[in-house]
């Protein structure tokens, strides 16, 4: 059989005879790959492959009123944890047959905004999104108003499908592991919070579970955004009569900017203070010292949050599904001599 280009493109009908298949399974293998067995998809798309074809997604997504393109808006690519978000959401849809298109919001709730409509123009068929905070969202009413479906990732709420850990028990659950180590001034380290709702929950779980070990109230450092670390007010919160023995980040990027900030005063950690951060991002467990951290699973996250998007799109109802924590113990934080001062082995510079 000739198999060489032709100068006009082969049809899903010619395609079918020669892999010896139905024309309706030419189509599922190029629309729904999953409902195809291997080698029957195998030997359609060998065929197709001789021959250069690609379906024609814009003629099919006119004919069927949809895209078969999801939408994925994500504060920033710079943290891990958002890759590993459009990583996990990447592969669920394609195993449906379905393309993402991303966006990113850089924290910035008009940018949000501005995101979605962008979205909402090419006529996607859902939405996968981090909002700053959901209680306050604006593009969260314009979704439903437009009755496009949506699920967040990373954000909890009882009003809007979504899927997250619990960020309230997870933050207590570090502060757990600091107490066991014997740390009973702790400081609570994030980006403004108006910009998170997730720094927030951790830093309500994280005061609740000290006063309920009878720990010092968890003090609260603000630096310039959630990923970068100000060395100025590092040196002030360890300034004070009752300076804090571990500094616990509201995530990993935020940690690892601190503890930068703590070697450029001459502090080490975690000899000096200990240092705990939270999301599990991959390069913290070879970091030295390794990272002690909360692992939020971003892969887990996007796969979960592009499955209940789809099941939406399937028309089904929406729903939420929270994604297991996970506790890792590093060696940024590390048991806390009685009577130690915080910063004895810093260098004093003039």
């Amino acid at each position: 059989m000739d198999h060489t280009r032709r100068s006009t493109p082969i049809s899903l009908v010619e395609i079918a005879e020669q892999a010896g298949v139905s024309p309706a399974t030419v189509s599922r293998a190029f629309n729904r790959p999953e409902l195809v067995q291997a080698g029957t998809l195998e030997r359609i798309m060998t065929v197709a492959g001789q021959h250069g074809f690609r379906p024609n997604r814009l003629g099919s997504s006119l004919r069927s009123g949809t895209t078969r393109t999801l939408g994925l808006v994500l504060p920033t690519l710079s943290n891990p944890v958002f890759a590993d978000c459009f990583e996990g959401a990447e592969t669920r849809a394609r195993e449906s047959g379905y393309s993402v298109m991303m966006t990113v919001t850089h924290y910035d709730p008009a940018l949000e905004a501005a995101a979605v409509h962008r979205l909402i123009d090419h006529q996607l068929d859902g939405v996968i999104l981090t909002v700053a905070d959901p209680r306050r969202s604006t593009v969260l009413k314009t979704l439903k108003t437009r009755g496009m479906s949506y699920v967040l990732a990373y954000n909890e709420s009882s009003a809007h499908p979504c899927s997250a850990v619990d960020n309230y028990t997870a933050a207590a659950d570090m502060i757990t592991h600091l107490a066991q180590l014997g740390h009973r001034h702790i400081a609570f380290v994030s980006g403004p919070l108006g910009l998170s709702d997730r720094a927030k929950s951790r830093l309500a779980g994280s005061r609740d579970r000290a006063r309920a070990l009878g720990l010092e109230p968890v003090k609260h450092y603000v630096m310039p955004s959630h990923t970068r670390s100000d060395t100025a007010a590092v040196r002030r919160l360890l300034g004070g009569a009752s300076r804090p023995s571990a500094l616990f980040c509201s995530n990993d990027l935020l940690a690892t900017a601190v503890m930068a900030s703590l070697r450029e005063l001459g502090h080490a950690v975690p000899e000096d203070v200990s240092v705990a951060g939270f999301d599990g991002i991959r390069y913290g467990a070879v970091m030295s010292p390794g990272l002690t951290t909360i692992e939020a699973p971003g892969y887990e996250i996007g796969k979960t949050a592009c499955h209940l998007l789809l099941e939406q799109i399937a028309q089904q109802a929406p729903r939420s599904q929270q994604v297991p924590h996970r506790l890792i113990t590093g060696a940024s934080a590390a048991p806390h001599a009685p009577g130690k001062t915080p910063g004895h082995n810093a260098v004093h510079r003039s």
